[in-house]
């Protein structure tokens, strides 16, 4: 029924007889704070499982390292050669009291006319090893100053007419303040190299014995170290190595 203005006129006593629109579910927080927590979870879970896997898939590695390393030196090697089997603390202290030649006091064990106030005290015989094994070239560098800034170790393997040049430490910048009782346990930078053909079976040791991993007959030979400083006449001394197997190279003793 229209009104005079021409607008649909409804009875009030029929207007809440019209159905209402259904109102609009609203979700539960409860039920999204629930999925949520289910959700991190699950998230926790596979970070879980996956540091888990990591852990089991480099396990056998780092055992292996472990037992690599395991043997403790008594001074630590520069550069860790991948192919090194270290040997028992023992073996290093019966090589560290070989009977030795002093390169100022013996003539014959220098490789210089002039003396050096720098000494350096090698064994008399031939360093045995085995192929295969670990050789350390031991010697004891003895370094009178103590106000000198660097000492550069370098060590050659003389081979014939020729000589090939295996690595050079180069401890520099060192501190003047402290006063260790050996000259290398001295604080300073270390600068090491090693030419690349040798890195996988050379290194040094932080007193200067020469480190040969996987010795082959090829090692066998006249192995020579020389001392620079900034403040001393340089020094120079060999050391005979004998690889069992080898050519027999290794066998000659410092001429008299």
């Amino acid at each position: 029924m229209e009104d005079e203005d021409g607008y649909m006129a409804i009875d009030p006593a029929t207007r809440d007889a019209y159905p209402r629109p259904p109102l609009k579910k609203t979700k539960d927080p409860s039920s999204n704070l629930l999925w949520w927590k289910i959700g991190l979870g699950i998230s926790l879970a596979g970070i879980v499982a996956l540091t888990l896997a990591l852990i089991i898939l480099t396990l056998p590695a780092s055992q292996g390292s472990a037992q690599r390393s395991q043997v403790t030196l008594p001074h630590p090697v520069i550069y860790s050669a991948q192919q090194c089997d270290y040997p028992n603390s023992s073996a290093l202290e019966r090589l560290s009291k070989l009977p030795r030649y002093d390169s100022c006091k013996d003539a014959f064990a220098s490789c210089l006319r002039e003396p050096s106030d720098i000494c350096i005290q090698v064994p008399k015989t031939p360093i045995t090893a085995a192929v295969n094994e670990t050789a350390f070239i031991p010697v004891d560098v003895q370094v009178p100053k103590t106000d000198w800034d660097f000492v550069e170790i370098q060590w050659h393997h003389i081979k014939g007419a020729g000589e090939d040049f295996l690595l050079k430490l180069n401890m520099r910048s060192c501190s003047l303040t402290s006063n260790p009782q050996k000259w290398w346990q001295r604080y300073c930078h270390l600068f090491y190299e090693v030419l690349p053909k040798h890195r996988r079976r050379v290194s040094v040791m932080t007193n200067a014995w020469l480190v040969i991993c996987n010795v082959q007959p090829e090692d066998s030979g006249r192995y020579q170290i020389t001392v620079i400083s900034n403040n001393m006449k340089d020094a120079c001394s060999f050391v005979n190595l004998s690889v069992a197997g080898g050519d027999g190279e290794g066998s000659r003793h410092p001429s008299h």
